[in-house]
């Protein structure tokens, strides 16, 4: 027998299939067994029980000293995490314990109804709680004693069949007493469970009997429009706050601070009921409430919300993560769909504006159609149906001479080009424009309203910072220019520049009175286009300051700013289009003062006949010619068309422009015309007339230098056929036409006198000292 004992492979062998209990029996056997074990292989023996108790987390450190003088019991045993000798600390575990172990060696449950625990712990007069630790120390020590598979598969059995049925009668109580309300109690029972490590379950209890009513949300919190009903969504919220605060009361009383409970039961709250249920089908039903929504979150469900013990100083913080971590899917759905929302809901503003417009120029031709069919066709017979109206204008045009035919076909495009013109002011709406930038100002304002106000209000996580909502504000910034710019202000500028182009002030004069012409129509309207555009982008001026500039959301002076360029663009846009449009209106000016010049400039008013066929002296006026006032007075209509409607710049830009093409066509004008000396004193009159004009009214300087010019110019008509070398002398000098005319010019208008002839001679010699038919050659 010693022999075997002093071979250690063998008593190595024993000792590693030996339960505690038994190990430290089998050292006591006799003195050789001491000897082999504790004195000889003492570090072995020692590292054996160390690594017995290291399954359950208590060190061994050599140099550690315990302490002697605690006075352990079966619920205390394991009040330690460290130790120095492992051999006496695994002893004394095993003598505190060892009543509870024999017992549960000899324990049979049989039926588990009828077992008694208090038989267990000897009708002991102990705590729930002192019962758990002893339960789990229990479960603890078995846990390192499983050298002896077979004794550590019963006892674990056993003990965990007891804890089983333990946790249950705890349970068993803790719902009686919560039934009745016997708070006190609970919490007692709740510790002792949570001994046993029975969070889960006692978490799960509670949301049992403290279910989330299915019908506590209203059916609804949004009215027939789409609105959020602001009453409606305040009461359930506070019902809710009720709700809770209620079971917050209960927790802390039944959990003190033992357990996150209020944090578990409230959780699955926010996230499945309040969000997922009810606040994302309401959002869903309008996503334009979701700012107001989330706002309200913070602004009163969480502020009256109580205090929680349970959960301590971090419980509004930690509320409104949850807030946050489950409801933001519905703010980044709303931040992705508003700036799109806002685009789709403007264009399709702007189309139900066009295809309003188009219908109504469809009425207005049906309208010009009928009243001409009725004009020239017998009025019974006049349809209202516009195929009908079409098939019987062929008819018209099939039966009718073509000088009526060609008259009705005038009178048709007069009319619808008089009707085009009235309504091209409409081709750009005030109105619609404003309601589109109001709706972007009322979608930034509620960004500013409520994400502005949740970041100032809360000290929780943020999922939308200040950064993330001034970018939204400037993406919605953008849409609207590119929508007011792209899809109205653009289309509507074509559509007017393209009727300005088609406009040829000649072609309905027949049905004129060319003594009431006083104005360019299609210039009038287009100048009341450049007013309401000018209108739109004060507006767009003003809300970029109000918005962003005051705000600080943009730098001005950023110029890579997506925002700033956007905003250049569409003015760069609008100045294009004006200058266009001025630039054909002008065109069209200038072409009617050129009909009228064609048309009521006489041939004999620069060359006037003197005498009747009697030889007598007839009388005329010396005044400016009826085309001249005509004229005059048509421009003077025209001059400040743009006067409080744009820039100063552009202003003095579209009058220069006026008078130097005015002044291009006096000059092709005069040199169409055959003048007389007599003449001249009334082309003079014409010429004062047009300087009075671009001095008194136009009064841009830049340009009269080329009217003091004219003024000369018709000095040159007065000299008298006797002083035709005078006259050549003069066209010499060209500092007495103001630097506007070079010689030849000059000498083109000297062409046009009536005595040419006469004195071509002396002038060409006065000129280059000799005539041409003083040459040899010729």
């Amino acid at each position: 027998m010693n022999k075997l004992i002093e071979n250690e492979d063998i008593i190595w062998n024993i000792v590693n299939n030996l339960s505690i209990e038994s190990l430290f029996n089998f050292i006591k056997v006799n003195k050789l067994t001491h000897q082999v074990l504790i004195e000889q292989n003492s570090d072995k023996i020692v590292d054996y029980f160390a690594n017995r108790l290291n399954q359950i987390l208590i060190i061994y450190d050599p140099n550690y000293q315990d302490d002697l003088l605690i006075d352990y019991d079966p619920i205390t045993i394991f009040n330690f995490n460290k130790t120095g000798n492992p051999i006496v600390k695994c002893s004394l575990i095993l003598n505190q314990l060892s009543p509870f172990l024999d017992k549960l060696k000899n324990l049979k449950i049989e039926d588990e109804t009828k077992f008694e625990l208090d038989d267990f712990f000897n009708d002991n007069p102990i705590s729930l709680q002192d019962k758990s630790k002893i339960l789990i120390n229990l479960q603890k020590f078995i846990e390192i004693d499983n050298a002896d598979f077979q004794n550590f598969q019963i006892m674990n059995n056993k003990i965990q069949k007891l804890i089983k049925l333990f946790i249950k009668s705890l349970f068993d109580e803790l719902k009686i007493c919560f039934t009745n309300q016997e708070y006190s109690i609970v919490n007692l029972i709740v510790e002792a469970l949570n001994i046993l490590n029975q969070e889960e379950l006692i978490v799960e209890f509670f949301k049992q009997e403290n279910k989330f009513p299915l019908d506590f949300f209203p059916e609804t919190i949004i009215d027939i429009n789409g609105g959020l009903i602001e009453d409606s969504l305040i009461n359930v919220l506070n019902d809710l706050d009720e709700f809770i605060n209620n079971k917050s009361k209960i927790i802390d009383e039944c959990f003190d601070t033992q357990l996150p409970v209020m944090l578990l039961y409230i959780e699955p709250i926010i996230e499945k009921n309040l969000i997922q249920q009810f606040l994302t089908k309401e959002c869903d039903k309008n996503v334009e409430n979701v700012p107001q929504i989330y706002y309200y979150l913070f602004e009163i469900f969480i502020p009256n919300l109580i205090e929680s013990k349970n959960v301590g100083e971090i419980y509004f913080k930690l509320i409104g993560n949850f807030i946050n971590l489950y409801f933001e899917p519905i703010l980044i759905n709303f931040l992705n769909q508003d700036p799109t929302n806002f685009e789709i809901e403007s264009i399709a503003k702007l189309k139900d504006f066009n295809n309003l417009i188009k219908e109504q120029d469809e009425l207005d031709k049906d309208v010009i159609y009928k009243n001409l069919l009725g004009e020239y066709y017998n009025n019974d017979q006049v349809k209202t149906n516009k195929f009908e109206l079409l098939t019987n204008f062929t008819k018209i045009f099939n039966s009718k001479k073509d000088s009526t035919s060609n008259e009705i076909n005038l009178k048709l495009n007069f009319e619808i080009l008089n009707k085009n013109l009235q309504n091209l002011k409409s081709f750009i709406n005030f109105e619609i424009c404003y309601s589109i930038i109001e709706n972007c100002r009322i979608r930034i304002k509620r960004y500013q309203m409520f994400f502005y106000k949740i970041i100032e209000l809360s000290n929780v996580d943020q999922i939308i910072t200040r950064e993330k909502i001034n970018q939204q504000i400037e993406t919605l910034f953008i849409k609207m220019l590119i929508v007011i710019g792209q899809y109205h202000m653009k289309l509507g500028f074509e559509k007017a520049i393209e009727m300005l182009k088609k406009y040829d002030p000649t072609e309905f004069k027949s049905l004129e009175n060319l003594e009431t012409i006083n104005t360019v129509e299609p210039l009038i309207k287009f100048t009341e286009l450049i007013n309401i555009a000018d209108l739109i982008q004060q507006m767009v001026e003003i809300f970029y300051n109000n918005e962003l500039i005051v705000n600080k959301l943009i730098d001005k002076d950023e110029f890579l700013n997506t925002s700033n360029q956007t905003k250049r663009t569409f003015e760069s846009t609008l100045d294009n289009f004006v200058a266009n449009g001025l630039n054909i209106g002008i065109d069209k000016l200038m072409d009617e003062i050129e009909f009228l010049f064609n048309t009521l400039q006489l041939p004999n008013d620069f060359n006037p006949n003197l005498k009747n066929k009697n030889s007598n002296m007839v009388q005329f006026n010396l005044g400016p010619t009826k085309c001249s006032e005509k004229i005059v007075q048509l421009l003077s209509n025209h001059i400040n068309l743009l006067n409080g409607s744009t820039e100063k710049g552009i202003i003095d830009i579209f009058q220069q422009e006026i008078g130097e093409r005015f002044f291009q066509i006096i000059v092709k004008n005069i040199k169409k015309r055959q003048i007389s000396t007599d003449g001249a004193i009334i082309l003079i009159s014409d010429l004062n007339l047009y300087y009075d004009f671009i001095v008194n009214t136009l009064k841009q300087k830049n340009i009269t230098p080329f009217f003091v010019g004219l003024k000369e110019i018709g000095q040159i008509y007065l000299i008298s056929t006797d002083d035709s070398k005078e006259l050549g002398k003069l066209i010499m000098d060209l500092s007495k036409f103001n630097g506007i005319f070079k010689q030849e010019e000059i000498y083109e208008f000297v062409q046009k006198r009536t005595d040419w002839l006469k004195i071509k001679k002396d002038v060409e010699r006065a000129m280059y000292g000799l005539g041409l038919t003083d040459c040899c050659i010729i």
